[in-house]
């Protein structure tokens, strides 16, 4: 029996692509996220810095994107419902001008990292009651954007990092999802999804109970990272694939990588703009970063060029698996 397209893609904003999630509800195929500080250079600060949210949000909202990626461990989600509150206020924008994501359940960060530790828990936590932590963290994310609804939540991570214990992170993954089925039930929610989840963690959480399977999953997906087994599994469940990272956060060399630059000649197009349209192209939503207006402005203009199955070859090549997040595999 074929499988349905995990998504279907067309235009719904002037010079940004839409991607129909299996529920109907449409998100643009690029989106700005707001996951602001340092995670690649161990000689600079190593954490989350939300402050530079304040001028990057509406910088972003200036140069076309309307689907904006928060969570509550980024500690950008205020930063956008101010945004959001001064634009309505003025009348310049209505609430449905904006798609917005937000997470739920991060792990605690290593020592190392500053993440504020109220923005953040362990799943293992004994006698923790995940429901209503859960339940208690959408109200307050809730308050912070200043908004009733959220477009888009998602499961931040499968489990702790670190943790070994797979009894206990499946337990947990399902009283979590449970928790976001009855959120979007009631409407609090338009869509759910999750984000780092293996093959195995899709199949566990249908296993355990779930009545709707999650409608995204957000990976670290560029050229150096592809997860094509990952991809191809979420393609016959559709589920759509949500691309963080897609720069792989400037490390690696991948904006210098030779393939890519001449591939990007050809059409007169930068390293980022080749690599959004690669994403696009494989039906997967990009969540591009930048606090340059050029830049984040050029990183929209990917619908106006094609690549060819000679480029989609050749970038299919350069995956190598480096990553510069966690790698979900080892939680299980």
């Amino acid at each position: 029996m074929p499988t349905k397209p995990a998504a279907e893609t067309k235009d719904n904003q002037p010079g940004v692509g839409a991607i129909k999630l299996s529920n109907g509800v449409e998100v643009p195929a690029l989106g700005f996220g707001t996951a602001f500080g340092n995670w690649t250079d161990p000689k600079k600060f190593s954490g989350f810095l939300p402050e530079q949210a304040y001028s990057a949000i509406p910088m972003a909202d200036a140069a076309g994107y309307q689907h904006f990626d928060c969570a509550r461990a980024y500690g950008t989600e205020r930063h956008l419902g101010m945004y959001i509150a001064r634009e309505m206020m003025a009348g310049r924008r209505k609430r449905e001008d904006f798609f917005i994501t937000t997470k739920l359940a991060h792990p605690d960060a290593p020592p190392h990292v500053n993440i504020s530790h109220r923005n953040t828990f362990n799943m293992a936590t004994p006698g923790l009651d995940l429901r209503n932590k859960i339940l208690d963290d959408f109200d307050d994310s809730l308050s912070r954007l200043g908004v009733g609804q959220v477009d888009l939540l998602l499961m931040h991570w499968p489990g702790d990092f670190g943790s070994k214990d797979k009894k206990t992170n499946r337990s947990a993954r399902i009283a979590i999802w449970k928790t976001f089925e009855e959120l979007y039930k009631k409407q609090a929610v338009r869509a759910i999804g999750v984000c780092n989840f293996t093959e195995d963690h899709l199949k566990e959480l249908k296993e355990d109970g779930a009545t709707t399977m999650p409608m995204v999953n957000q990976l670290e997906i560029n050229p150096y990272c592809q997860q094509k087994e990952i991809l191809a599994y979420m393609k016959e469940n559709s589920i759509v694939a949500e691309a963080y990272a897609p720069f792989a956060s400037g490390a690696g060399g991948l904006l210098k990588d030779q393939v890519i630059v001449k591939i990007g000649e050809k059409y007169g197009k930068n390293v980022g703009q080749v690599i959004l349209r690669w994403l696009v192209q494989k039906g997967c939503i990009g969540l591009p970063k930048s606090s340059n207006f050029k830049r984040a402005k050029g990183n929209l203009e990917v619908f106006d060029f094609e690549l060819s199955e000679d480029d989609m070859k050749a970038i299919a090549a350069l995956d190598k698996g480096f990553r510069t997040c966690p790698d979900p595999s080892e939680i299980p």
